[in-house]
């Protein structure tokens, strides 16, 4: 967990905080300009990679909690689209706040594998 922790945790970071700071530009009005979920800004594979890195083992193998966080990922690149092709505020905000849901959500299946060995956990948006 630590090497993993070492290899994603500034790029989750950035994703995270990337994801919270949307709500800026859908109160500016210019969601419609952010970019989509696939750009590598919002760090939505290095997402994915901890939660393999975290979750899964030779042992075990998929987990339950890996498969919902992989769920959890999927939500926030949809929800990012929602954004970006929201065709009103309310609608940008509310995709918005989906997201925040969906990371809130999967950071938190992170946080519970974070020991104080491995490193800080994250902070929920």
């Amino acid at each position: 967990r630590y090497d993993t922790m070492k290899k994603y945790r500034d790029r989750v970071q950035r994703g995270i905080d990337l994801v919270a700071a949307l709500g800026e530009a859908i109160e500016k009005g210019e969601y419609n300009a952010i970019q989509d979920g696939s750009s590598p800004e919002y760090s939505i594979r290095p997402m994915g990679l901890m939660a393999n890195g975290f979750l899964a083992s030779e042992n075990t193998g998929t987990t339950n909690e890996l498969l919902l966080a992989r769920w959890y990922i999927n939500e926030i690149f949809l929800d990012i689209n929602d954004i970006k092709n929201a065709d009103s505020k309310s609608s940008a905000l509310a995709a918005h706040a989906a997201a925040k849901r969906a990371l809130n959500s999967y950071i938190s299946l992170m946080n519970r594998v974070i020991t104080s060995k491995v490193g800080d956990k994250f902070v929920l948006v």
